[in-house]
């Protein structure tokens, strides 16, 4: 507008599923067990895209001072338990949610899925 670009949009052919990335929404928890980190789950092309498409089983592993609450995804459909330590994607996203044990330490997860390099984070407690 008036020689002035407003807005800009790029589409992107994504590659082939590659890995896994974890975005907690916090690194930090008190020890308080209603204090909970939210970890997105996103599979990503080796370019770093996410793959919309991409429906992976991903598996869980938590240790430390901490345990996963729940696994899920936005799938309407989906029935799986949200307290299993796995949970397939939707839109290329799932999410894991982290709860403290009451201990000052740090919460380890780590996300894996078949053929895809895995992932790991750390939540420090206390």
């Amino acid at each position: 507008k008036d020689g002035k670009v407003l807005s800009t949009t790029v589409l992107k052919t994504v590659g082939a599923p590659h890995r896994i990335t974890l975005h907690p929404d916090r690194t930090r928890l008190r020890r308080d067990r209603n204090d909970l980190s939210y970890v997105m789950v996103h599979i990503e092309d080796a370019e770093g895209n996410l793959i919309p498409d991409a429906v992976m089983q991903v598996n869980f592993k938590v240790a430390g001072a901490g345990q996963l609450a729940a696994a899920g995804n936005a799938n309407p459909k989906e029935m799986d338990s949200f307290r299993l330590p796995r949970h397939k994607t939707f839109g290329g996203i799932c999410l894991a949610i982290l709860r403290p044990t009451g201990a000052d330490g740090a919460i380890q997860l780590e996300a894996s899925a078949e053929g895809l390099q895995s992932a790991s984070t750390e939540i420090k407690v206390g």
